[in-house]
């Protein structure tokens, strides 16, 4: 379900950085961390995209570059490993998995 975007492509799927204006699984999974949210069956499907893009290095790779001028670059560009992806992932799942596990503890 999480594959497909109302117009049935799959650019929600694929992690930006910037996202400028446009939304990822992601960037609303990281609002969520932001908002304190605990997790709950609506968002597990999504934890486990963002888990799955992991690569062996333990990175996340910048899949699609948003039309856009940054001033300052930040990564090497599409297709490789993205240190704000990677940032916003690890934060997202440090904090879905520490909620599960202290939801599990009581």
């Amino acid at each position: 379900m999480i594959e497909r975007d109302r117009k049935g492509g799959a650019a929600w799927a694929r992690f930006a950085f910037p996202t400028w204006w446009r939304y990822d699984v992601l960037r609303g999974l990281d609002y969520l961390r932001r908002a304190g949210i605990a997790p709950d069956e609506r968002v597990a499907e999504a934890i486990e995209l963002v888990a799955s893009k992991r690569d062996g290095d333990g990175r996340w790779s910048l899949e699609i570059r948003h039309p856009g001028r940054m001033p300052v670059e930040t990564d090497e560009g599409a297709g490789r490993p993205s240190r704000w992806n990677t940032l916003r992932a690890l934060r997202v799942l440090r904090h879905f998995v520490t909620l599960v596990a202290a939801a599990s503890a009581r």
